[in-house]
């Protein structure tokens, strides 16, 4: 069929009809055409992705512009559960999301152009990524243009983020999976051209902040597909501003400035901090040697983050920040030069003269540079890796000894900025040594004894921590010895239970640990380490390498033991159904399900409404079969079953009968039961009532 080039210009919102009859009459003779379809729209990043896989497998298909004011009979006939574009229609099969269409193409296509990896846990980090994409980029980006103010300046720099965190994984690469041109590629390049849109808007550059994006995104644009598939990035941003004045972002964006909150009240000096954090006492030493009151507001840095210190530093989000009067100040050494400069008339803490000054400076830098990246490398690292850093550490100790000469502190005869940087550390010494098995006072004497006077100081020994407890909690998170497999979950989350599920059915031994996932404790070194960019469970560690995201980590077990109860279909097209149910699950089953506990009177009748027609989606879906796939249990069985256990949740904080909605549902469920993965995997419906009632009563829903 004829590949239609889509137009470049914003079609009318309305566009005259057939009579229905004759328009219902054509969908149905369309979805009996052979060949390939695809029905999109011109600026869509999500069908662009499709025309992009398309061009690259060589597939010639007929395109289909949409009218989203005015959908075609086809493309509701085609996509009845969501009725949104992207829609590829192979043989008169419609095959929908733009992520899944991408991998059908990749899997029906497979002599020409691979998109997607050989290897299961290079596939697996693929569909992460391309999946972080979905999830973050459009999202965000989308609040950059329709947000203003302090709204539009947190969006930017969450957005600024998701570059640095996409330009980390891209390298030094050529594509994002190396030399060839494939899935996370594929995911990301749409939207290179909106990236003007999101520059104009909010005011930045994404060359500046991510230089090694742009020059992927330049490098993509020379590829032919690529190329005659993406828009104009003005008439993007044309577009946009069309959508801006149909959606009342301007009233919308002064309706909200007129509703923040008023600042909390505090005491003049507030600094957030965590009591084992270097970077944090810092500025208690510099607020002791100044003489300053303040209060001390213990944060909980790897669970929940206080509002407040979200709102202080959007940024970084991290601690140490102070307020002085309202006003936030982040940065260590940022704060401690504040500190000194508010304070000028107690105990100066930088030189006076700009040269000494200069070079106070560079040590503190050269201190958060070298000694504390080094330092941390002696405990996270083994073997060779241990003893090359180790060797580096004895250099840079060595430097430091040499700055500090026969002085009594780094200044020289007073307590100042470089030896405040440093100090803290003193109480790391024992951790060091003892995990890389070596002297500090034998490496450095002089720094040795620099250290046992700056802790005669009050100031420093009252702030920083015992070299034992150092070492406790740097033991702590150093990884123990894993099996080849281990699932970092917790108990009753339904996602983690998809894992153990696949696991099981696959006959795959692993260790389990449980996490604490509770805002009020800390999450484990080993699941921050893992699963850095969403620091949540389940992960999945494949001799030592992570894989995240549930339906992601099923589809890797299933390719990792490809000879053990296949999970995910053979067939291109089922396997792409099946995909777009689990997907559906995610997006709609467990949202409407939360919100059914979560709310109460109008809002909640509202969500049980909607929530039956989700059943009823999926009783349509399952159909008379035994399990959604069939005769097989599989990867859509395994990502509702975990929720069966929710059932009982459901229906008693909402008052109806899923029995009655969807017998058929039900019925599955129980057939579901009485395999031993899934009965020795989900949780006993009591105990999740419990739960509930627990959140219920924390959130306030009560």
């Amino acid at each position: 069929m004829p590949h239609q080039h889509p137009p470049s210009t914003l079609p009318p919102i309305n566009r005259g009809r057939e009579g229905p009859s004759s328009e219902r009459d054509r969908a149905m003779a369309d979805l009996e055409t052979k060949g390939v379809v695809l029905l999109d729209f011109w600026v869509s990043p999500f069908g662009q992705r499709c025309r992009i896989a398309l061009a690259e497998k060589g597939v010639e298909y007929e395109y289909r512009e949409e009218n989203l004011g005015d959908k075609s009979p086809l493309l509701l006939k085609s996509n009845p559960v969501h009725k949104k574009i992207p829609v590829l229609i192979h043989d008169g099969k419609p095959v929908c999301e733009s992520l899944i269409i991408v991998q059908y193409i990749d899997e029906v296509w497979p002599d020409c152009a691979p998109l997607l990896p050989a290897e299961p846990y290079a596939r697996a980090q693929a569909r992460f990524w391309a999946d972080f994409v979905d999830k973050k980029i459009y999202e965000c980006g989308t609040r950059l243009w329709k947000l203003k103010g302090e709204g539009q300046a947190a969006a930017k720099e969450e957005l600024i983020g998701i570059l640095k965190l996409l330009e980390g994984e891209l390298g030094d690469k050529k594509y994002f999976g190396g030399d060839a041109f494939g899935f996370v590629d594929i995911a990301l390049v749409p939207f290179v051209s909106w990236f003007y849109t999101y520059e104009t808007c909010a005011g930045f550059s994404v060359e500046e902040v991510a230089p090694k994006l742009v020059a992927w995104g330049k490098r993509c644009m020379e590829r032919e597909s690529v190329a005659k598939t993406l828009s104009d990035p003005h008439k993007v941003y044309e577009f946009v501003g069309a959508l801006k004045k149909r959606f009342g972002v301007e009233r919308a964006e002064k309706e909200r400035q007129r509703r923040r909150d008023k600042k909390r009240a505090m005491k003049a000096v507030v600094l957030l901090d965590f009591w084992a954090s270097p970077f944090g006492q810092r500025c208690r030493i510099a607020l002791a040697e100044k003489g300053v009151e303040y209060e001390y507001r213990e944060e909980n840095i790897l669970g929940a983050k206080s509002p407040l210190l979200l709102k202080s530093n959007p940024v970084y989000k991290k601690i140490p920040v102070l307020i002085h009067d309202g006003k936030p100040v982040c940065e260590s050494l940022i704060i401690v030069q504040y500190i000194d400069e508010a304070w000028p008339d107690r105990a100066p803490l930088l030189p006076a003269d700009p040269y000494a000054r200069a070079q106070a400076r560079f040590w503190a830098d050269f201190v958060d540079m070298k000694f504390f990246e080094y330092g941390s490398r002696l405990w996270k690292l083994k073997g060779e890796a241990q003893a090359a850093a180790k060797e580096e550490f004895i250099l840079i100790l060595k430097l430091l000894e040499g700055e500090l000469g026969a002085k009594k502190y780094f200044g020289g005869d007073a307590f100042g900025f470089v030896d405040i940087a440093l100090a803290p550390f003193v109480s790391w010494f024992y951790s060091y040594e003892t995990c890389a098995g070596f002297s500090i006072e034998e490496a450095a004497p002089k720094v040795a004894a620099w250290g046992k006077r700056c802790m005669d100081r009050k100031s420093v020994a009252n702030a920083v921590s015992h070299p034992d407890k150092i070492y406790e909690m740097r033991r702590r998170d150093t990884k123990r010895a894993m099996k080849s497999v281990v699932l970092l979950d917790f108990w009753v989350s339904p996602f983690g239970q998809r894992c153990r599920i696949a696991l099981a059915e696959k006959g795959v031994e692993y260790e389990y640990r449980e996490e604490n996932i509770s805002g009020d404790k800390n999450k484990s070194p080993l699941l921050l380490e893992s699963n850095p960019v969403y620091k949540k469970i389940p992960v999945l560690i494949l001799d030592g390498k992570p894989v995240c995201e549930s339906l992601i980590i099923v589809q890797c077990i299933d390719e990792a033991w490809p000879d053990r109860a296949p999970l995910v279909p053979a067939d291109p097209y089922a396997r792409a159904q099946a995909r777009f149910w689990a997907d559906f699950v995610d997006k709609k089953f467990y949202e409407y399900g939360s919100r059914l506990w979560k709310l109460k009177g109008e809002a909640q009748a509202a969500t049980k409404e909607e929530f039956i027609v989700i059943l009823k989606l999926l009783e349509g879906e399952l159909g008379a079969k035994k399990y959604f796939g069939g005769d097989a249990f599989g990867f859509v069985d395994i990502a509702l079953a975990p929720f069966v256990s929710w059932f009982y949740s459901y229906e008693t904080s909402a008052g109806f009968s899923i029995e009655e909605a969807a017998p058929k549902v039900a019925a599955w469920a129980k057939r579901s039961m009485e395999r031993e993965s899934v009965a020795n995997a989900v949780s006993h419906p009591d105990k999740i009532y419990e739960m509930v009632g627990v959140l219920k009563k924390k959130f306030g829903v009560e």
